[in-house]
């Protein structure tokens, strides 16, 4: 819903129920408001005044709605007021405006039509100026306005009503009712009715895509105008006369667009695209603008693609700036490590290679010193330029691995089915691929090489599902340029219930994905791999009624088979899973901890857990499940409780959220897994969930949070020594960063000097959120969707990566940067000191030879 108007800018509402301005030059956002979620802020319609600065809208979409006035300059609220509708159907209700009036149509299907309308551009006379109920019983569901008239197709008959000569009282008005039979070139009607928008002069409809009806003077007149199967149809106000503007999209020839004066049926050839101007799918004119005179035409066409972009271009075909709106919805992200420099890559090709004589390698550390030599002649200009910028700031010059490893490659896959690689570093947009067979519920990102196995190139699998049959689909690229590489697309021919990827990779150090489909069949890809497979464990989760199943995977020596082991059902036949959080598979540092009295706290550190949170009646079940062997390691109930889908779980501490019916507000619930005093495996062996021994101890705690929560995540780390935090997007925008220390479940009520000693802090029921934890707190960010982290190979720094209709990325250091030097860490008095500290041993050196000299002669 579009409105492009004289005004140097473009009024917006997307169907994220966002009203916004861009600049008609740049595109880029000037205001942006965001309304209220669900059908309460669903627009249903929004008029531009040509006269005065300012906007329409109405939102809601059930009795009342909401009419609101804005500023088109500034975006401010100027009035709103509610809209009752004395209707049982008030989700079928059309609004439009006309000369400066609000008109409302609700219809009741098969009786009557109740109008009304209401003054809405003098702010201080809001009120109905006019109403009439008519008898139509041609109306249905499947009707559309053409301001001013509300059109209907009954049975064979076309029934167009002028709404606003009804509204006048006009006697001797009559509506207007024509035989489908009567237009030409249109034996059947599939049910197809659009309206005709853009233009204020002319109105009309589309029967089927293949019929253009105008309404002109009194009478219904189909255009003499062919209109294309497969092309999107708007129109616009050229010059002295309407014209209808069609786009379409060839393989051959790309966009298409054409213009046809609708008073006397010609094309007109100074309004056009030419082959080639751009490539955006199945291109719809979303609105038009065209000045100047009838023989010099200058027009700018706003293009909606079928990938969500947002595209302004010229009639010559320049596009003037394009908007990845696909971003503002991504399901799925991963960061991606970039491979290592033309120099580095020499280095370890150079000691990688262990055959030849001394003379080769002799001439291999010469080649490699040398191509060092022209890369820092190279880039030296670029590194003075850079500076103090920090750590990798002079890689941004190309797609290569820093120091430190914080410049990485973004992967964002979208709702409709277009996927991103983005540049952590500067934002940009490295490269787009758009799949539109691609149906992304559910979608997986699985990183089957990373960048640093040389010479081969990374390699990247998304896993959803085929949008027309729901069978698996997976899409492999290289995540450094999007080039598409392995099985490319692969098309399955059955749904999938679960995939995972081996953990032992082949000799191109490429990991198979194990493929888990409704048959219990596996397919392993490549095919090359199943060899490989031995000990290979698989759960499927069922979200009604809440059910796991376990599968053991096997080679029998042709190919590899599922055998169900196991059963588990997690509630009652209503139970509804709400999320599952499965333990990442990082390596722990440390298995145990240390206790005031100086005993060790054995941590129960179980590689194949999962946590299940499911919605049980009136309560929430928290359930923490071997997957191997289908035991319950712990478990948890919370009466009176609604469920949310978010819940954190590493190495032996997880945490959930779930809203409090009886209390109304938000509260999260922390378990710690603990095995005891003494260790389960004295002798060293690893994990096993077949041979459990003892059970399993469990602190458990619930605390308050004064926000709602609408995403969740845990900060990572390479080694998992650095402390662990909690990341919280809230409800009013902000992103907090919760210690885990005030999540800990084992905080006391009065803590004892010896547990004050360990670092546990007095327990309190509700969380502090204060405002110097919020990670982003010069920026709002709305409806957030989800935070992705990664580690760095730094270990204070954690990644951070938030989603929503706006993208934020940042870095975070949970216990402070240890291991970097202070920005202001005075390198002249570290070298003054090393130079003095240098000397002082040589010449004490010198002394103490002579001195043993002088010993030796005596």
């Amino acid at each position: 819903m579009i409105q492009l108007r004289l005004l140097k800018k473009i009024i917006v509402a997307t169907e994220e129920n966002v009203i916004a301005a861009f600049e008609l030059k740049t595109g880029e956002v000037l205001w942006r408001h965001v309304l209220e979620t669900a059908s309460r802020g669903n627009i249903q319609m929004l008029h531009v005044s040509e006269k005065r600065p300012t906007f329409i809208t109405v939102s809601g979409n059930t009795s009342p709605y909401v009419v609101r006035k804005w500023s088109s300059n500034t975006g401010i609220l100027l009035w709103e007021m509610p809209l009752t509708l004395n209707t049982a159907r008030p989700e079928l209700a059309r609004f439009f405006v006309e000369d400066d009036q609000l008109i409302q149509v609700a219809v009741v299907p098969g009786a009557r039509l109740e109008l009304a309308l209401y003054n809405v551009m003098r702010d201080s006379d809001w009120k109905k100026q006019a109403a009439q109920s008519i008898s139509a019983e041609w109306t249905n569901e499947n009707c559309v306005i053409s301001i001013p008239n509300y059109i209907c197709v009954s049975g064979n008959q076309v029934h167009a009503v002028n709404v606003k000569q009804i509204l006048n009282r006009e006697e001797d008005y009559k509506p207007l009712v024509k035989p489908l039979s009567e237009f030409e070139d249109l034996q059947t009607f599939e049910g197809g009715l659009k309206p005709l928008v853009g233009s204020n002069k002319v109105s009309g409809f589309i029967l089927d895509n293949k019929k253009l009806i105008l309404i002109q003077h009194n009478t219904l007149v189909a255009a003499a105008i062919a209109l294309s199967p497969g092309g999107e149809v708007a129109s616009v106000d050229a010059a002295a006369a309407p014209a209808l503007l069609q786009t379409w999209h060839q393989e051959s020839s790309g966009v298409q667009l054409t213009a046809t004066c609708l008073t006397s049926f010609k094309k007109l050839p100074e309004v056009s695209l030419p082959e080639r101007a751009l490539a955006t799918p199945e291109p719809e004119v979303a609105a038009a603008m065209c000045t100047g005179a009838r023989d010099q035409l200058a027009c700018r066409f706003l293009l909606l693609g079928a990938d969500d972009s947002v595209t302004l271009v010229t009639q010559a075909g320049r596009v003037l700036w394009t908007r990845e709106e696909a971003l503002a919805n991504v399901v799925k992200a991963e960061m991606v490590d970039l491979p290592v420099s033309e120099e580095e890559a020499a280095i370890e090709t150079e000691f990688n290679q262990k055959e030849g004589s001394i003379w080769l390698a002799f001439s291999r550390r010469l080649e490699a010193g040398w191509l060092q030599l022209l890369h820092l002649a190279r880039d030296w200009p670029r590194a003075v330029d850079a500076g103090a910028e920090g750590s990798g700031a002079g890689q941004g010059a190309g797609l290569v691995k820093d120091y430190f490893n914080l410049h990485k490659i973004i992967l964002a896959v979208t709702e409709v089915g277009k996927i991103f690689g983005i540049d952590s570093l500067t934002g940009d947009i490295v490269w787009s691929r758009f799949e539109p067979q691609l149906d992304t519920s559910g979608a997986l990102i699985f990183v089957r090489r990373p960048a640093r196995h040389r010479p081969f190139t990374p390699y990247v699998t998304v896993l959803g599902k085929h949008s027309e049959t729901g069978n698996g689909l997976l899409i492999s690229f290289n995540p450094i340029t999007g080039s598409p590489t392995g099985e490319r697309v692969l098309h399955l021919d059955t749904p999938l219930l679960q995939a995972a990827l081996l953990h032992q990779p082949d000799r191109e150090q490429l990991h198979a994905l194990l493929l888990l489909d409704r048959d219990e069949n596996v397919l392993v890809l490549p095919r090359s791999s199943a060899p490989l497979v031995r000990d290979m464990y698989m759960y499927v989760a069922h979200t009604t009624p809440a059910r796991v199943h376990g599968y053991a995977l096997q080679y029998d020596g042709q190919s590899v088979t599922a055998q169900r082991t196991w059963s588990l059902s997690l509630g009652g036949p209503t139970s509804r899973l709400a999320c599952a959080a499965p333990t990442r598979p990082e390596r722990a540092q440390s298995a145990g901890r240390v206790l005031a009295d100086r005993t060790v706290l054995y941590k129960h550190l179980d590689p194949n857990a999962v946590l299940f949170v499911l919605q049980d009646g009136d309560s929430v079940v928290a359930t923490v499940v071997d997957v191997v062997s289908g035991g319950v390691v712990a478990a948890q109930a919370h009466r009176r409780a609604r469920a949310t889908p978010h819940a954190l779980y590493m190495e032996h501490f997880l945490a959930y959220l779930y809203h409090n019916e009886k209390q109304r507000r938000t509260e999260i619930a922390t378990m710690e897994l603990y095995e005891g005093s003494t260790r389960r495996l004295d002798s060293g062996t690893p994990f096993s969930s077949l041979n459990p021994s003892g059970a399993v101890q469990s602190a458990r705690q619930s605390y308050v949070l004064g926000a709602g929560v609408v995403a969740a995540a845990l900060t990572r780390t390479p080694r998992l020594i650095t402390d662990k935090h909690a990341l919280l997007a809230l409800s009013t925008g902000a992103v907090i960063e919760m210690p885990w220390a005030y999540l800990d479940p084992r905080r006391p009520l009065s803590p004892t000097p010896e547990q004050r000693e360990e670092g546990l802090i007095p327990y309190a029921p509700e969380l502090p959120l204060p405002a110097e934890n919020v990670l982003n707190y010069n920026r709002t960010l709305t409806r957030v969707h989800g935070i992705y982290t990664a580690p760095a190979d730094l270990e204070s720094i954690s990644l951070v990566f938030v989603t929503g209709l706006d993208l934020f990325y940042t870095r975070v250091a949970p216990s402070k940067t240890f291991d970097l030097l202070k920005e202001d860490f005075d390198y002249y008095l570290i070298l003054l000191v090393l130079g003095a500290l240098v000397a002082a041993t040589y010449s004490t050196k010198y002394f103490a030879s002579r001195k043993m000299l002088r010993q030796a002669w005596k």
